[in-house]
């Protein structure tokens, strides 16, 4: 208990120092947190991590993500987000389609299986919501148009994710119960989220009306953990159940004031409690990447070139599709092009059962890292360059 205290002090102490040193120079918090991580990362520090502790860092940064779709969802404009639902689907397509056809092609014609080549195509195809929300919020531009194609799209992407997913454990379990099963899990998910939609409200509403304000904000958290839990259970995805849980509550919460409370009050403990430990656990994980690669770095540079070659060639061949211009697609496609720990846990279940080899492992690593830092860097570069890209 008095390690795990120690850690977590140490951990947010280092993830305030950086991320306010990257804050003082004008670029996003979120990359001053990574390179925490990536420092805590080294043999010097590294060594006071036992296996324990990263677990629970990794349940955290878990939870991080949870609180940051709920808020995601309390705090999106969804009347923009529908709007703009066509040009996300459009963008969502071929952010999928390139990078996974790239993969799979590439790493056929380096020698691999198809199995390989598939996980590679996947985990490449992927867009890391954690990250790229993140950095929106930061710069007040996820109720822009660019930042809601870019959230919806990703939200697709996460879907799809799933599914990649599955495919994945059923080739380790080889059992045709879940194939099976899973259209069924998805139905009753729907069923879940219908019943909750219609009767929420009524039991939020009590609570307003007999409780206290911070009564109302702790049945707020437990009913987005719970859907999140749910979603997860019934293989759907925790992500995907807190945005859902947040636009419920968005749509039941009629006080404005009092939402506008519970959305500062859920922002401040995600961002200065929990999140940081999402961004410092991706930071740890490229110490471990880089002993795996290095005797492969002609095909860890080429996976990296890939994954950002087709996310952004992606969102470029679907603006004929979008309402977007240019500069917008370009934009997009590098918010796209963030990864982090979807496409992590994707070639971490691979690896761990042995479907891919270690230098692949930790190429996709590498790449998740570095697309990760480069989003916020690039969207700063790109809306000081052309600062009307965000008012469209």
């Amino acid at each position: 208990m008095e390690d795990m205290l120690i850690t977590i002090a140490a951990i947010l102490g280092v993830s305030f120092l950086f991320s306010e040193l990257f804050y003082r120079i004008k670029y996003p918090r979120v990359i001053g947190q990574i390179i925490a991580g990536v420092i805590l990362g080294m043999p010097l520090f590294s060594r006071f991590f036992g296996s324990h502790i990263e677990q629970d860092i990794y349940f955290l940064s878990e939870l991080g993500i949870i609180f940051l779709l709920l808020l995601t969802g309390l705090e999106i404009n969804l009347e923009k987000f529908k709007k703009a639902e066509k040009d996300s689907i459009m963008v969502a397509v071929f952010c999928v389609l390139l990078p996974f056809t790239l993969g799979f092609l590439v790493i056929k014609l380096l020698g691999h299986t198809n199995m390989v080549a598939f996980i590679v195509g996947a985990a490449l195809s992927l867009t890391a919501e954690g990250t790229t929300l993140k950095v929106l919020l930061d710069m007040r531009a996820l109720n822009t148009k660019v930042g809601t194609v870019m959230f919806g799209a990703g939200i697709f992407d996460d879907i799809l994710g799933i599914l990649f997913l599955s495919i994945i454990s059923f080739e380790i379990s080889r059992n045709i119960a879940d194939v099976i099963l899973f259209p069924i899990k998805i139905l009753i998910f729907v069923a879940i989220v219908y019943l909750t939609y219609k009767y929420f409200p009524m039991g939020l509403r009590k609570i307003e009306k007999e409780h206290s304000t911070i009564s109302t904000f702790s049945f707020i958290l437990l009913f987005g953990i719970c859907v999140a839990v749910v979603s997860k259970l019934l293989s759907v995805g925790p992500i995907v159940g807190a945005f859902i849980a947040g636009i419920i509550i968005h749509l039941s919460e009629h006080n404005k004031t009092e939402h506008k409370e519970n959305v500062k009050e859920l922002e401040i403990m995600t961002f200065s409690l929990i999140i940081p430990f999402f961004f410092i656990y991706i930071g740890l994980q490229f110490q471990k990447a880089i002993p795996l690669m290095m005797n492969h770095l002609f095909t860890a540079v080429i996976i990296l070139i890939i994954a950002t070659v087709g996310k952004i060639a992606g969102a470029l061949i679907a603006k004929p599709f979008t309402t977007l211009s240019y500069a917008q697609a370009h934009l997009v496609g590098w918010g796209m092009n963030s990864r982090g720990l979807i496409e992590m846990v994707v070639a971490g279940l691979a690896y761990d059962n042995n479907l891919i080899p270690a230098h692949i492992f930790g190429s996709i690593i590498a790449a998740a890292i570095i697309t990760t830092i480069l989003f916020p860097i690039m969207m700063k570069v790109l809306v000081k360059k052309n600062r009307k890209i965000l008012k469209a």
